[in-house]
């Protein structure tokens, strides 16, 4: 051992320096150690006892009197040690003495830094608003944009102002909080205004406005009305229906329904939400062609390729407004609002919110830690919530499979206090909810993504196990459905009955429902057809079916309007003679198609029973019992749900 080496380690170990109170991170993790010496030399629990031994030798003497030891046999580990975090030496320890010195200006500055970024990324943002603005507006994009702005310039606005104490506001909150303590003590009597007035205008509007000028859709609002009672007398009590949430869901579900069917400015804005949703899930071509070739969009490549990529893309898009908090915040606040209306509890209120933008086994963890102490009541209605909703990326699909973009919106929309007021109608609350433990619900926990594009793969990499799933089921209940039609055949056969298939029965058994709905009657056997193919093989192969009319309409309209060419009906076919083209299943008036999308919105289908029952039992073990004793009632609730919601879109429509 040289010289310089003995005096180091000698240094080190007769006078050890205490350890430094700021350590970095790489000295946390490596468990460095600087002294004040010429080397620097990082010890283990080992080694330091070995050099504490060292020293108490030092001091009684007893290395002194034993110069034939070798210190070198106590230094080796600690020189070892040193070699593999400085292995070129001196240089290695510049390196380390300059990255610590960043390392700690970076912590002092950098909340500094953050701000003077974000400063320069509004004021280029401004910049490019005010150039953007002086060289084109008065047009779609100009008002977008300029939405959007606003939108930022409010939520910079809010965050200023977040942390500020302004005694303005806090004077204004309690005098609107003794204000509304003085009307709630007329809380009777406003009541039953509300009841009259609402009523009052109901009637009167659909007595002047819809039915005078569309007297038939009389059929539907008279449907309204039996649905409503069936759904009554199928109550587990009737005479503990507490009418309140039942009456106020279907004034928001006819209110939704009046701006969205009734109105133009209304409808014209769906219509362009519903026309830009549908641009949106296109872009997800882009990268299911990248992964399955250009050829899928020119063939009909199956329902996988054409769908897979839809989830993909929509589920990521999903998981990152998830983690900028906008999902939460929208399903929060829109869950506050319904349960205000309504008069019902935040976590069945939260879910039927929820259930708008994601699906049956997702909504629930909302209320995850709260399902054990919910009321069966609402239990039943987190369920009927899930079974007569779609998620958005559903909706996606869809889209894509021919059904009106505007009326899907709208459906996913008004199903939510629709869902609410069946629920409490069926299964009307019958225990005392505590609304104490039911505070402060929130989406996001420790194991939210920690970044966008950790959001962003954790959604594609969920929709792997959402795509599998129903492709599994799609597999197996379309061959299932094959297995009955052929099966139903056969026996038909054997009674001299052509063509007895599972859509013919529900044809028949079902079109009382149909008709009740506002369909037309030459259509109804073709919807209770799609009801029927919605129960056994889930709500993409019915709208897949439904969407391939709603084509069919258009290429028949087409073909009438530029010839004067014949064609028939061969079944359920209609033939174009001139350019010899099948219309597979043949087509329906579009006051048939728009119902038919309401009252298919919803994914209560046999196969979704599996998916409740695997996603609540996992969540709560300990009510296993009372899940499944309630889940085919609400299975029944939810397929109401969406007859109701056909029902109301067959009062509103107007051509």
């Amino acid at each position: 051992m040289d010289a310089d080496t003995n005096t180091c380690v000698n240094s080190f170990s007769l006078n050890p320096q205490p350890r430094p109170e700021n350590r970095t991170e790489r000295e946390t993790t490596l468990g460095s150690f600087h002294d004040t010496s010429e080397c620097d030399v990082v010890i283990t629990a080992k080694d330091k006892s070995n050099l504490d031994k060292s020293d108490d030798a030092v001091k009684n003497g007893k290395l002194l009197e034993s110069p034939a030891m070798d210190i070198s046999m106590v230094s080796t580990p600690l020189l070892d040690r040193c070699d593999q975090l400085y292995p070129h030496g001196c240089y290695s320890r510049f390196v380390a003495r300059v990255e610590d010195k960043f390392d700690k200006l970076w912590r002092r500055l950098r909340r500094k830094v953050y701000i003077f970024i974000r400063i320069v990324a509004c004021l280029l943002y401004l910049t490019y608003f005010g150039y953007c603005v002086q060289y084109r507006y008065f047009d779609e994009g100009s008002y977008v944009l300029t939405a959007v702005t606003v939108v930022l310039i409010s939520v910079v606005c809010v965050r200023l102002t977040s942390g500020c104490k302004l005694d303005l506001l806090t004077k204004l909150y309690y005098t609107l909080h003794s204000l509304m303590k003085k009307i709630l003590s007329f809380r009777f009597y406003i009541k039953i205004f509300l009841y009259l007035a609402v009523t009052i205008t109901l009637c009167v509007y659909l007595g002047v406005s819809v039915i005078s000028q569309s007297p038939k859709n009389v059929q539907a609002l008279v449907g309204l009305f039996i649905l409503v009672t069936i759904c009554f007398l199928l109550s587990v009590s009737p005479s503990r229906v507490d009418w309140h949430p039942v009456f106020w869901g279907f004034v928001l579900q006819f209110s939704f329904a009046i701006l969205t069917l009734r109105t133009e400015v209304g409808y014209e804005m769906f219509k362009w939400v519903g026309d830009h949703v549908t641009l949106f899930v296109r872009f997800s071509d882009s990268g299911a062609a990248f992964v399955f070739g250009d050829s899928f969009r020119n063939t009909r490549a199956g329902f996988f390729f054409e769908s897979a990529g839809v989830i993909v893309f929509f589920n990521s898009c999903i998981f990152v407004l998830d983690y900028y908090g906008v999902l939460e915040l929208v399903v929060l606040k829109l869950g506050r609002a319904i349960s205000l209306c309504l008069n019902t509890g935040p976590v069945e209120s939260v879910v039927s919110a929820a259930n708008i933008f994601i699906g049956l086994s997702e909504a629930p963890l909302f209320i995850r830690p709260y399902l054990p102490t919910i009321t069966k009541s609402e239990l039943h209605a987190v369920m009927t919530c899930g079974f007569s909703s779609i998620s958005g990326a559903f909706m996606a699909m869809f889209i894509k499979s021919g059904a009106p973009a505007s009326h899907l919106l709208t459906a996913a929309i008004i199903s939510a206090p629709a869902a609410l007021a069946i629920s409490k109608l069926m299964y009307p609350e019958m225990e005392t909810v505590d609304l104490e433990k039911q505070k402060d619900i929130r989406a996001r926990d420790e194991s939210s993504p920690k970044t966008l594009v950790q959001a962003a793969s954790d959604g594609a990499a969920f929709s792997t196990k959402l795509v599998a799933a129903i492709m599994v089921n799609m597999m197996a209940f379309v061959s299932i459905l094959s297995l009955t039609n052929a099966t139903l055949v056969w026996l038909g056969e054997r009674a001299g009955v052509q063509g007895m298939t599972f859509d013919f029965l529900c044809s028949y058994l079902l079109y009382p429902v149909a008709f009740l709905m506002g369909i037309d009657s030459e259509d109804s056997g073709k919807i209770g057809s799609l009801m029927g193919v919605k129960f056994i093989a889930t709500p993409f192969v019915a709208y897949a079916d439904l969407g391939r009319m709603i084509k069919n309409r258009h290429v028949f309209e087409s073909y009438a309007s530029n010839s004067n060419a014949s064609w028939y009906v061969s079944g359920e076919d209609v033939i174009l003679t001139e350019t010899n083209t099948t219309l597979y299943k043949g087509f329906m008036s579009e006051r048939s198609e728009v119902i038919t999308t309401y009252a298919l919105c919803g994914i209560s289908a046999f196969p979704a029973i599996g998916f409740c029952l695997g996603t609540l039992v996992p969540m709560c073990p300990k009510r296993k019992d009372e899940i499944i004793s309630l889940v085919l009632r609400a299975f029944l609730a939810g397929n109401m749900t969406n007859y109701v919601t056909g029902a109301v879109a067959g009062i509103m429509f107007t051509s």
